[in-house]
């Protein structure tokens, strides 16, 4: 690890994304204007319609789910041009950590695209809120859920914005609600304007995960599960969300960090819409592997 508290772009060295900058601003380009799978358009500049509270955008490789991405990042760009803090919630890969973990080993994470700081003052106080936020780099140095969700940032915002970084383990409703209480607390004492980006993707379907529910049609059925994922959070209730996930022993990885989400956007009197659903199957044509991808936003 890096003594001088960098973080090292590792996704795009995994092949997530491209490495050089003028392949990456192509991808992200490409993900928004994309029109059988993204928006088809690159974001607009007009005045906002909505206040954004945040969402939750998938993570795996562009070519995947980039274009997914964009449906998020689009309504971002054109409601919120201008951010303070960007709470980063992502799946915990490596199973370091405890069952919320953040970072402030790195005061800056690196990207083919430039820096982003951390906002570690709003991270010193979340850990006062709840004190049971674990503090591990370990947990983040190879996790790429909330790495993904850095270029697509700086493609919108540039450089003008902070992150904090925090994965999570499975959780309980009892955890999400405390925590996202927390994080309010945190955010409002220090007049933070944030967003937050829950990063994950939905069902991961086929032998390679140990996951097979389904013999034929797998790519309409793997949507028809995911679609019951996702009718509980445009319910906003995470406590039906929790247990739908518990029921079918579900491989929605970033479960625990669509749960904080909404129940920080409730916290804010948020409503929610889903803006784009499709898996990897659809892409691919290959239905041996089917990881559901969804763009979910959180507004009022």
């Amino acid at each position: 690890m890096n003594s001088a508290g960098i973080r090292e772009p590792q996704a795009a060295l995994w092949g997530f994304y491209s490495f050089r900058r003028d392949e990456l601003l192509k991808e992200l380009e490409q993900a928004f204007k994309n029109a059988t799978f993204g928006p088809g358009a690159l974001p607009e500049k007009r005045p906002p319609l909505i206040q954004i509270i945040g969402g939750v955008a998938p993570h795996a490789g562009y070519s995947y789910s980039g274009s997914c991405a964009a449906w998020l990042y689009k309504e971002i760009a054109e409601n919120k041009p201008q951010v303070g803090t960007v709470i980063l919630i992502g799946t915990n890969h490596t199973g370091f950590g405890g069952t919320i973990t953040t970072t402030t080993y790195f005061s800056t994470w690196l990207t083919p695209l430039g820096r982003v700081e951390v906002d570690l003052e709003l991270i010193d106080h979340l850990k006062k809120e709840y004190r049971d936020l674990d503090d591990d780099a370990l947990a983040h140095i190879r996790e790429h859920s909330l790495e993904v969700q850095l270029p697509f940032l700086q493609f919108i915002y540039n450089e003008t914005f902070k992150i904090v970084p925090i994965v999570v383990k499975s959780l309980d409703y009892r955890q999400a609600e405390e925590f996202a209480r927390a994080l309010k607390n945190a955010v409002t004492l220090l007049g933070r304007d944030t967003v937050i980006i829950a990063s994950s993707d939905f069902t991961h379907h086929g032998s390679i995960y140990g996951y097979v529910l389904f013999t034929s049609n797998i790519s309409s059925n793997v949507k028809k599960l995911d679609m019951e994922f996702i009718n509980a959070i445009l319910e906003l209730d995470t406590k039906k969300f929790l247990s739908l996930v518990r029921k079918y022993d579900a491989t929605v990885c970033g479960a625990g960090a669509i749960a904080i989400a909404m129940e920080y956007a409730k916290l804010f009197g948020g409503k929610v819409k889903l803006l784009r659903y499709y898996n990897s199957a659809e892409v691919t044509g290959d239905e041996d592997i089917a990881v559901g991808y969804a763009s979910i936003l959180f507004y009022k």
